[in-house]
Formats: C-alpha cells, sequence, structure tokens
C-alpha cells in the first residue's frame, strides 16, 4: 500500500472518541477501559494531553500521538518549563513501515520548533512492544537518565540539553494484614486501566482483609506519590499491563 492517503490532524474534542487506534486493530477486549481512557482524553485535552491522530480519507484513524507541556505533563519527572513530554505514540499495525508515524512525527515535531520548544521528552523502556526506547535512539533521541527498564530521552529542537529528574517514588513497601491496595489511575493507556478496574473487583473478595484506595492522577497526587500510574499491593508495584483476574488474586494472597 504505497499509495497509501493519511491526513495528519491536531485532535480536538470532538476527536476524542476515535482515541486509542491501539485498541481498534480488533474489537477490543477491554471496551469499558477504552471508554474511560477516551473520556479523560475529551476533559483533559489543552491541559494534561494534547495529540495528533493520522487518519484515512475515509476517516479512520490509524495511528495517534499523544503529548503534554513539560510544565503540565502528568510524568514522573521534574521537567523545566518549555520542553514537550510524548506520552505515546502508535501506527496500527498492518500500517507501520509506510511512512505513517514518520509523518505524525514530523508535524508534531514542525510545530514545536514554531513555537521555539526546548525540545522532547520520552520515556522508553527496552521491553518490546512497550515504547521501545531503541526505536526513538534511532530517531535522533538520545537516554539521559535510565532505572530497570525504563530510560528517559531527549530529543534536542532549539536546546541542546533539558533539566530532567526523575520524582522519588515515596510508597513505602510495608508486610501484614491487612493487606494495602493503592490504585493510582492515569487515564493514558487502556492496558493499565483495564487492570486497574479489574482490581477493583477482585479485591471485594477479600472483605476487609483487603483495604482499597483509589486516587486519580492529578499533579499533587503525582507530587505526592513520585508515581504517575500503577497498582501497588502492599507499597510494591506488582501488576502492570493486562493482568488476568488470576494473576490478581494471587497478587494480593501473595502479600497475605
Amino acid at each position: 500500500m504505497s499509495d497509501l492517503q493519511v491526513e495528519v490532524k491536531r485532535i480536538q474534542a470532538e476527536d476524542a472518541q476515535l482515541a486509542y487506534c491501539c485498541m481498534t486493530e480488533v474489537p477490543t477486549p477491554w471496551p469499558e477501559a477504552l471508554c474511560l481512557c477516551r473520556g479523560w482524553i475529551a476533559q483533559n485535552l489543552g491541559r494534561y494531553a494534547e495529540g495528533y491522530h493520522a487518519q484515512t480519507p475515509e476517516g479512520q484513524v490509524i495511528g495517534h500521538l499523544y503529548y503534554a507541556a513539560s510544565d503540565r505533563a502528568l510524568f514522573p519527572y521534574e521537567v523545566e518549563p518549555g520542553a514537550a513530554v510524548m506520552y505515546c505514540e502508535w501506527v496500527q499495525r498492518r500500517y507501520q513501515g509506510q511512512g505513517v508515524g514518520r509523518r505524525l512525527f514530523e508535524a508534531f515535531a514542525s510545530e514545536l520548533r514554531a513555537q521555539a520548544c526546548h525540545g522532547l521528552l520520552v520515556e522508553g523502556t527496552d521491553l518490546e512492544g512497550q515504547m521501545d526506547y531503541r526505536h526513538y535512539t534511532a530517531r535522533g533521541f538520545r537516554v539521559i537518565h535510565e532505572s530497570g527498564h525504563r530510560k528517559l530521552l531527549y530529543f534536542p529542537l532549539s536546546k541542546s540539553s533539558v533539566q530532567a529528574r526523575p520524582l522519588r517514588p515515596s510508597i513505602a513497601p510495608r508486610r501484614g494484614s491487612p493487606v494495602e491496595i493503592l490504585i493510582l489511575s492515569g487515564y493514558l493507556c487502556p492496558l493499565d486501566v483495564s487492570t486497574q478496574m479489574l482490581m477493583l473487583e477482585v479485591a471485594r473478595e477479600f472483605g476487609d482483609q483487603v483495604v482499597l484506595r483509589q486516587e486519580l492522577l492529578t499533579p499533587e497526587t503525582l507530587r505526592r506519590y513520585g508515581v504517575a500510574n500503577g497498582v501497588f499491593i502492599n507499597g510494591r508495584q506488582k501488576l502492570t499491563g493486562a493482568a488476568t483476574e488470576e494473576a490478581i488474586r494471587q497478587a494480593i494472597v501473595g502479600e497475605m
């Protein structure tokens, strides 16, 4: 499909219901999580999230790129103002390798340059399929901080370097009963949200053996906890991505 026609457009509120094309390549197994994430985008567009969609002439969204200005980004780093933080980008698999991702990124970078933006930050990983950092180093990003599987990368635009340091997580591990579960709900990834929603159901099975608390991700909770998202069982983040009901149940039992 070398003649693929694609329009890259900055998303508006009415485009939120077409967000997360990663979940529409096949019928999603997490429709409620997808609905929550789209609602979050609609409510927070222009504040904590902005973005671009790549769509066909028929209006089908086949690629996305979501980001925020560094002084408003819900991001587990302290970053100087004047930069941008990319949350997520994706091109549907059957359209990969046809220049869609390049067009999305070029439109994004062009607008940032026009705004005299310092540069672009993204948190990548060395895990396949989860914002692979090698995808970004191939574009000219460089790693400026790494911890475990996570790597913070920077792409300079008007400034060759940027001040960015990780927040210090303040959720302390503990032992004992009742098991304490904290769900920090950032609505930027339907995979994570699907696990958070299932955790709410499974945790109720344990009655008073579990103390459950859920908080929405905001700048205040980001500063309080030093992390941007996750399910914490007795202070330990054990579950990421789309966890199964049995995996969640075992994670709780393992802390008892």
